[in-house]
């Protein structure tokens, strides 16, 4: 079996798209074709059903899915585990994170780690949620820390809590909340909300907690980056909910401050979440072990 075509095979089938998936396998679009129809002449099966410009899996090409994954993640635990297999000596480890906890929390226990094994090489993928757990799922990654209102499927991942924390209003120091303890909702209502783009979860999270509340705000402004966020707060363009822990220097030096909501605590927890019935790699064991 060519582990390639299934790799393959498995893009395709999520994405549905042969343009798209050629994009993600960095292959040309013949040649990912070649590759489908490889697979289909070596089962026997016809794993896609083509109309028009749309793809769907077949019956056969359903239930080959699962068996595909399981099967790359063997072989790759098994490459890990031999390149591994000398006391850490050497190998890869592959995982991913949202950009908050990717940009904020692993640094420090990444350093850690490659202070007791050197040799290890880090893969850190930092994405959205979605993007993480869709490569998680395609055996990509072992495993990815996210927040947990992103996901509480105890039936399809195992996890593990990692860090509590907490989001929090923030100002600029020309804001005329600055210097306050808290404030209730109706303090922001003539208030520019800087966000993320209301696909995000961290998005859909607090709107959920506004909505107990009967309350929305007026005015939006939508940004996809984090620093931005924080200069534009700390500019006075408007107000943000963010983790202390990603301002920590703007609070010490005085550009931002932060403030309680008095309706609602904005508390998550940070978990990292593997595939049920995948076992990790030597490398992803020991880092887990960091963080318990």
């Amino acid at each position: 079996m060519d582990f390639n075509k299934l790799q393959s095979f498995l893009v395709l089938a999520e994405v549905k798209n042969f343009t798209k998936a050629a994009e993600l396998l960095y292959l040309s679009q013949p040649a990912l074709t070649k590759q489908i129809q490889a697979l289909e002449n070596e089962l026997g099966v016809t794993l896609f059903n083509r109309v028009g410009k749309s793809t769907f899996l077949t019956v056969e090409g359903e239930m080959l899915v699962n068996y595909a994954k399981q099967t790359i993640a063997s072989y790759n635990n098994a490459l890990e585990h031999i390149r591994q297999i000398q006391n850490l000596e050497e190998g890869t480890l592959n995982f991913g994170a949202t950009n908050f906890i990717g940009s904020y929390l692993m640094p420090e226990i990444i350093a850690q780690f490659k202070e007791k094994y050197p040799k290890i090489t880090i893969n850190m993928t930092i994405n959205q949620s979605s993007n993480i757990l869709n490569k998680l799922h395609l055996n990509m990654l072992e495993f990815a820390f996210v927040s947990d209102y992103i996901t509480q499927d105890t039936e399809r991942y195992e996890i593990h809590k990692y860090k509590h924390d907490e989001l929090q209003l923030i100002v600029g120091r020309k804001h005329r909340l600055f210097g306050k303890k808290s404030c209730s909702l109706k303090d922001l209502k003539n208030e520019i909300y800087i966000t993320k783009s209301p696909e995000s979860s961290q998005y859909k999270f607090i709107d959920s907690l506004l909505k107990q509340e009967n309350f929305d705000f007026e005015n939006k402004l939508f940004i996809g980056q984090q620093e931005a966020i924080k200069e534009s707060v700390i500019h006075n363009l408007g107000i943000s909910f963010i983790s202390t822990k990603a301002i920590e220097r703007e609070l010490k030096h005085g550009d931002l401050w932060t403030l309680k909501i008095e309706e609602f605590n904005l508390e998550r927890e940070i978990q990292c979440v593997k595939l049920k019935g995948v076992s990790l790699s030597p490398a992803g064991k020991e880092f887990i072990k960091m963080i318990s």
